[in-house]
């Protein structure tokens, strides 16, 4: 299993994204999570001309490497993104499928369409058909540049409480049920151990409900009260529980990282020390479970 981690966590250390590439696999990295979070913005790069040279120029420094990207990721959409920032963001989500074409990476995690009044069940059906119109809406891209959406489960915040709680997309079973409806091979579920445990779902449960769906990952820990962002063990979640039911469902996707705060909270010079420690922890768990890791 080739242990991955987000490819802007040497960002800024590296602003050049293909320098930052050049580097992870002597980090003890081999798989990259492409991440789209830096470039939803209307001064993307991505919206610009020669977009896709810049994408082959960090397909062949991957390469050159010996480093693959797995996964990518679209930009984030918020309910509070003007009509233009949101549309921009769009754009942008739909020429990641091409992208992704371009950097080998079979899946493109999309996040689902998420409003302020959708949190703790309320109008959950209907956000639920929002979001199946949403996606069908980008499964023409999919399946022109086969390139398979991935599904997140997410969390809300509700401000009455000033806590954590469940929003879009916070049950196996409503990304099952989105899965389903749409009906479709290019569509798969991304599981985000993070997000889990924030909700208090034993991300080992989240796993064997998805089973087959589940393609790729987002792993991080933290102490279920914020999206900390952490490397395994760094916080509460039961590794071994996990990696066992990965076992258990014949997962055969990447192991990849999203403990993005080991280095966006140290200084620049640190970072490396940061990536390093994260991939070798994840593969010391699942050595320990006699899983070969890459």
């Amino acid at each position: 299993m080739k242990i991955g981690i987000g490819s802007d966590c040497l960002a800024k250390l590296y602003p050049d994204e293909r320098e930052a590439v050049r580097n992870y696999a002597k980090l003890g990295i081999s798989a990259l999570d492409y991440s789209g979070y830096n470039h939803g913005g209307p001064d993307s790069l991505y919206l610009r001309d020669g977009w896709e040279d810049y994408a082959y120029s960090l397909r062949e420094a991957a390469d050159q490497s010996g480093v693959v990207f797995s996964q990518a990721h679209a930009p984030m959409l918020s309910y509070t993104d003007a009509p233009a920032v949101y549309q921009g963001k769009i754009e942008i989500t739909k020429r990641m499928f091409r992208m992704c074409e371009i950097l080998g990476a079979p899946y493109l995690v999309v996040h689902p369409r998420m409003f302020r009044d959708g949190i703790n069940g309320e109008k959950a059906e209907e956000y639920l058909d929002l979001n199946v119109e949403f996606y069908r809406s980008l499964l023409p891209y999919a399946e022109k540049h086969h390139v398979s959406i991935a599904l997140e489960n997410m969390f809300g915040w509700d401000p009455k409480v000033s806590r954590i709680c469940r929003t879009t997309f916070s049950t196996m079973e409503e990304i099952l049920e989105c899965i389903r409806r749409l009906d479709s091979e290019w569509v798969v579920a991304c599981l985000d151990t993070g997000h889990a445990n924030l909700l208090r779902e034993s991300p080992a449960l989240a796993a064997r409900k998805l089973g087959k769906h589940l393609k790729c990952l987002h792993v991080h820990d933290n102490w279920a009260v914020q999206d900390d962002h952490l490397a395994c063990g760094f916080g509460l979640i039961d590794w071994d529980e996990f990696i066992e039911a990965l076992k258990e469902i014949g997962y055969s996707g990447e192991f990849s990282s999203e403990a993005s705060n080991m280095t966006y909270l140290l200084p620049p010079e640190a970072a490396e020390t940061a990536v390093r420690l994260t991939g070798e922890i994840s593969r010391a768990l699942l050595t320990r479970h006699g899983i070969a890791a890459e």
